[in-house]
């Protein structure tokens, strides 16, 4: 969906501040099922906003298809993890940290091996809670195949200066025993406001603050060409590549119900370092547009061909030399 999450850190001294209280991380000892530690030669990273708890009812505005039925949406995933033999799958706008969550189903799903790391948010009513009967909180997670020993997270959103909305946007990293590389997903407001930049700041600055290479995904709301994004274009490497000209991929669909029109977008990305010795770190990039839902979104119309209004970005990088 085009809006999610909010924040309160202020840019500045007080985001400065903010960032360094959350920079310390979170150590967890191993699970069970952790497996023994590995670096992997190259890091399969998918992401995915899942649009988890937006609208219900054919026709209404923020319609998500199959947002009733998170068993269908966390076996998706599952299989999408499978399909590109995935190490690393994030989420946005998924429900987390309750039974029958996105999240809970999703460990099941996946199986032994796998670690999961959720950050909440809010709507810009300021509840946290999944709308309708679902589990859980809003926000973004993290999946990956290894144990995490170490998570931290933020909100990076600044708090809306004409006090309508109390949304909050996290960008959360998790650190895995074995691997040189940090996994970190987050999502960034739409629109031309001036706090989406101060958010984009903030997420870079927090994402930076680490002493190793780093992949940064998420929806972005924009495509990578936007000026609003030339702090990440600038820092890191990108999937899908920035395209300043043409449509570029398509990761997002919309309806028009005025027009009676679609639209079609590229608001999903994979930013990644590139390490040491590595000219080309990536191997492959590709979106799977197959499960992006491209119907009309009107009352009575026939069903969703997809899983959700965002296609998965997926991309396979070096990780040494």
């Amino acid at each position: 969906m085009r809006a999610t999450v909010r924040g309160v850190a202020r840019i500045g001294t007080a985001l400065l501040v903010a960032v360094a209280a959350a920079g310390a991380w979170m150590w967890s000892s191993g699970g069970a099922d952790a497996p023994v530690a590995s670096r992997p030669e190259t890091l399969r990273v998918v992401t995915w906003n899942i649009c988890g708890e937006a609208g219900g009812e054919r026709g209404q505005s923020g319609y998500c298809p199959l947002r009733d039925r998170p068993e269908e949406k966390t076996g998706k995933i599952a299989a999408l993890a499978r399909k590109h033999d995935a190490d690393v799958i994030t989420l946005q706008e998924v429900c987390g940290g309750a039974p029958g969550s996105h999240m809970d189903l999703l460990r099941s799903a996946l199986g032994p091996g796998w670690s999961v790391r959720h950050a909440e948010g809010a709507r810009p009513d300021g509840e946290t809670r999944c709308r309708d009967g679902l589990s859980g909180d809003l926000g973004v997670a993290l999946a990956v195949r290894g144990e995490i020993v170490g998570d931290r997270s933020l909100n990076a959103l600044p708090p809306d200066p004409k006090g309508v909305s109390r949304q909050t946007l996290p960008v959360l990293c998790v650190r895995v025993e074995g691997w040189s590389y940090t996994p970190c997903t987050t999502h960034i407001l739409p629109g031309e406001e001036p706090r989406v930049g101060e958010q984009i700041a903030a997420v870079r600055a927090f994402v930076r603050g680490e002493d190793r290479p780093t992949v940064l995904t998420g929806d972005f709301n924009r495509n990578a060409g936007a000026p609003q994004l030339a702090p990440l274009v600038a820092s890191y490497s990108v999937c899908p590549a920035a395209d300043r000209g043409g449509r570029g991929a398509v990761t997002y669909h919309a309806w028009d119900p005025e027009k009676r029109a679609h639209s079609f977008h590229e608001l999903d990305h994979i930013f990644f370092d590139r390490p040491p010795g590595v000219r080309n770190p990536l191997v492959r990039c590709g979106v799977d547009e197959d499960l992006m839902d491209t119907t009309p979104n009107e009352p009575g119309g026939r069903g969703p061909d997809g899983y959700s209004d965002h296609a998965p970005v997926y991309a396979e990088i070096r990780t040494g030399p």
